[in-house]
């Protein structure tokens, strides 16, 4: 298999065609031109694609003791959402916990040790992120020596941060060295659409939107992209209209529906339609950072309220 064919699997999971990439790292003609480190990138790839799709069970129950650590990382990863997802606090716990112990993990039949050490720690990082333990994944990704999914994390984590200088910084620095890459292209995309004005958004658009054109049907991913930046250019209507489209095609997509939750408040629509989109959410994904934070200033108000209640 040539670079050409990881080049484009690596794409298509950036762009969001998950079902595509499994597609193909599946196909006997991909693995029957593809030596060991190349098989390795595309169960990488293969395992990284299941869990974007929520098949955590599959990624547990495929990866087994066999496998590299950088693999090994993922299965935690998976076992960790799944029990997040059915809200498991002692599996959740003991998932993290086996995920640091992989950083001290080395093999002695790695032949890319280094490698094999990036790959554990975006996985760390991302879960740590998760947990909103943000120092803790930046001390685990830094310094990134320009490995570029680090950066991409890190960039995350910076915009988490609300720290944008940070994350600027290091998206001009990958310009230097990765920037006709798809995923130096949506760091680029992220920091635009936090940095604000009418050419960031508008160039945060065309980015996205020529990743959707890269292939013969745009993802929901990179349609949720251009629905974002079409809100931030007070473009409601035709964010309505993508919004809508990725809904079709995948009714529990979760950053869909939080979007049309804020594009119809937005829109001033009934009561009714944003409290049904809000119960959608909830029955999705009950744990999700949105409902929390509703929660929290939910319960604010309503302690607010009762300070000026009448006797």
């Amino acid at each position: 298999m040539d670079e050409n064919t990881l080049f484009a699997i690596r794409n298509l999971f950036y762009s969001g065609n998950y079902t595509q990439v499994i597609s193909e790292t599946t196909s006997s003609r991909t693995r029957a031109s593809a030596n060991q480190p190349t098989a390795h990138q595309l169960d990488l790839f293969l395992f990284r694609s299941l869990i974007a799709t929520k098949n955590y069970t599959r990624v547990a129950q495929e990866i087994t003791e066999s496998h590299g650590l950088g693999l090994q990382a993922l299965k935690a990863q998976a076992v960790y959402l799944d029990a997040v997802q059915s809200a498991d606090a002692a599996g959740r716990d003991a998932a993290l916990a086996h995920l640091r112990d992989l950083l001290l993990v080395h093999s002695p039949d790695d032949h890319q040790p280094e490698i094999t050490a990036l790959e554990v720690k975006v996985v760390v990082g991302q879960v740590l992120a998760t947990e909103g333990l943000v120092e803790e994944a930046l001390t685990v990704l830094l310094p990134h020596n320009n490995h570029l999914e680090s950066v991409a994390v890190v960039v995350q984590i910076y915009l988490q941060m609300n720290r944008l200088d940070l994350a600027r910084k290091e998206v001009e620095a990958c310009k230097s060295w990765a920037e006709d890459a798809m995923l130096a292209q949506l760091m680029e995309a992220w920091v635009g659409l936090r940095t604000g004005g009418g050419d960031k958004y508008q160039n945060a658009y065309y980015i996205y939107e020529e990743i959707a054109t890269s292939s013969t049907s745009p993802t929901v991913k990179s349609l949720i992209g251009e629905a974002v930046c079409n809100i931030q250019m007070g473009r409601f209507p035709e964010a309505e209209g993508i919004l809508q489209e990725a809904l079709s095609r995948e009714p529990s997509n979760t950053d869909a529906i939080v979007n049309q939750i804020v594009l119809s408040t937005l829109l001033s629509k009934p009561a009714e339609e944003i409290s049904a989109l809000v119960q959608q959410l909830q029955s999705v994904a009950p744990n999700h950072s949105y409902l929390q934070d509703l929660d929290l200033k939910s319960s604010l108000f309503d302690r607010a309220a009762q300070r000026f209640a009448v006797a």
